[in-house]
């Protein structure tokens, strides 16, 4: 994401639609980027329109046409006329179809609404399949990003994944002129060992490191990141996870949680692709969600 030159917006024409596409035109104007607006209509199935009698009357070439003529005039609405803007109306999965539209566009980022929990469980939803398909940065709106933004909170098992997240995070603290707060989490959840299993036939619980024990992780995490002209700090706590993570962003009022999925090491205290979903899941601020590089999609 190091050149912001392509954002995609999935717009659902609803509430989280109109924050994913808010949020991207704040970053459009930031990084001058082009921003392209998506909507998807997804056909239903012979079943859904024998059980749902309050089905739309309109075919779907006439949802699509209709769709259109709305993201036509929100392409040209005041608020975004002065950036370039296109938008596309496609057809199929949600999720499929966005991550196909940014394939398609080279987009460097997708920005897509989060589902609140009156609307849709954050389980399955379209925000939740798209971070963890797409090959380029996911961004989860929760609510509109400020043009004045200032704190970005990135979560840190001291991963080469973390590492990635933290770069961009430092991009984007440069050029919102904020700070970045790099925070890692002591989970002192059990962790065992099984060398003594076959002997014994049991497991022995092994010993969470203290805060001085990790100080060469965060120097080893820190080294070479260029953190000159940016300010920043960094935090250690303990806790679980991603209730630790939500709980800091709220308190910090944190404007964007940054944190990379999927992250690996050899400590027990790792943080886990599973922990940023529930990141993304229960946090009150957007959530931006960089992959590793190496991961590859494959539609299902």
């Amino acid at each position: 994401m190091r050149q912001l030159k392509r954002i995609i917006a999935g717009h659902d024409l609803a509430a989280g639609g109109e924050i994913a596409l808010r949020s991207a035109v704040v970053l459009a104007n930031r990084f001058g980027a082009a921003l392209r607006l998506v909507h998807v209509v997804e056909p239903l199935d012979s079943y859904q329109r024998i059980s749902h009698p309050l089905t739309s009357p309109y075919t779907l070439e006439e949802i699509a046409q209709k769709t259109g003529a709305r993201l036509q005039a929100l392409a040209v609405s005041p608020e975004i006329a002065r950036l370039q803007v296109e938008y596309e109306v496609r057809k199929g999965k949600p999720f499929v179809e966005l991550i196909i539209a940014g394939r398609a566009w080279l987009a460097d980022l997708i920005v897509v609404g989060g589902a609140s929990r009156m609307e849709e469980p954050f389980l399955g939803s379209t925000s939740e399949r798209t971070l963890r398909k797409a090959l380029v940065p996911v961004m989860v709106a929760k609510k509109p990003l400020s043009s004045q933004a200032k704190t970005f909170l990135v979560p840190t098992d001291f991963s080469a994944c973390a590492r990635k997240a933290a770069e961009e995070a430092l991009i984007l603290a440069k050029s919102f002129s904020g700070r970045v707060v790099f925070f890692h989490v002591l989970d002192f959840s059990p962790a065992y060992t099984i060398a003594y299993a076959h002997d014994l036939g049991v497991s022995v619980p092994l010993s969470p490191p203290s805060p001085e024990e990790i100080e060469p992780e965060w120097e080893a995490f820190l080294s070479g990141l260029p953190l000159e002209k940016v300010g920043w700090e960094k935090l250690t706590e303990e806790g679980q996870a991603a209730a630790a993570i939500v709980h800091q962003a709220a308190h910090m009022q944190a404007d964007m949680i940054v944190i990379g999925t999927h992250g690996r090491s050899g400590l027990p205290h790792m943080l886990l692709g599973s922990v940023a979903e529930k990141v993304v899941r229960t946090a009150s601020c957007s959530v931006l969600t960089i992959r590793p590089e190496a991961f590859q999609f494959v539609l299902p």
